[in-house]
């Protein structure tokens, strides 16, 4: 970690994973699938914005859309997103996802750094978001950060992972405000919301634009290690 007045410095990096690490239209027809499986829905999810949203989020939507009681649907949700990991590990074996040029090797690249804490910030449930990072070699990069259904609000889902590195740190080592990478400007907002900078990743879901408007930092269509890794650890 880096030295600074008697004091170490620790850098957290946030990864988004769809549109920031991987795409993959998987996801939709897993949760397709476990929405049948659990609740007896039969839903077509072309209408439903995954881009920024969490599962948690969309799963309650769903269940106002049938009429139902949201909490009534979240008290079944460890066995939905149960079914939904088995149907997404299904699929990516037959589909692997596409990489975003530049994910892998940045991530090889902030893997070396001492003084670097690499965590997740995805909208994605815990287990299919490592289901779909395996899927990618990446699943034992990350330590762990905010899952998408741990909570449907992505800002608070910054806050408690920003909280969890800040309570395992010892006491002479200081937390820097760090990154968060992402492609939307949900990713943008969780990043203001915890003091943190953000690099966006403009993938396709939105425009380079788009995500300066909202506030990123610095926008890149790859993660190309010699563009950003400099910047990153600054």
């Amino acid at each position: 970690m880096a030295e600074g007045e008697g004091m170490k410095t620790l850098t957290p990096i946030w990864f988004d994973i769809d549109g920031t690490l991987l795409h993959t239209r998987a996801g939709h027809g897993a949760f397709q699938k476990a929405l049948r499986d659990v609740y007896g829905w039969e839903e077509s999810m072309e209408s439903v914005q995954f881009a920024g949203n969490t599962d948690l989020q969309v799963l309650m939507d769903m269940s106002r859309f049938h009429g139902g009681d949201p909490e009534v649907a979240l008290s079944r949700r460890h066995e939905f997103f149960e079914r939904m990991a088995a149907h997404l590990d299904e699929g990516l074996s037959g589909e692997s996802p596409e990489r975003i040029p530049g994910a892998n090797e940045l991530v090889a690249a902030l893997l070396e750094e001492l003084d670097v804490s690499l965590e997740l910030l995805t909208g994605n449930a815990r287990s299919c978001a490592f289901i779909k990072l395996k899927h990618v070699e990446l699943h034992e990069a990350f330590r762990g950060g905010g899952f998408g259904d741990e909570h449907a609000d992505r800002n608070i889902l910054a806050t408690r992972a920003r909280d969890q590195i800040a309570a395992r740190l010892p006491s002479d080592v200081t937390l820097a405000p760090g990154w968060v990478i992402g492609d939307t400007p949900r990713d943008v907002a969780a990043a203001h919301r915890i003091g943190a900078r953000c690099l966006g990743v403009a993938s396709g879901a939105y425009t380079a634009e788009q995500l300066l408007e909202a506030g990123a930092d610095r926008v890149v269509t790859t993660l190309d290690p010699d563009d950003v890794l400099g910047e990153l650890l600054a």
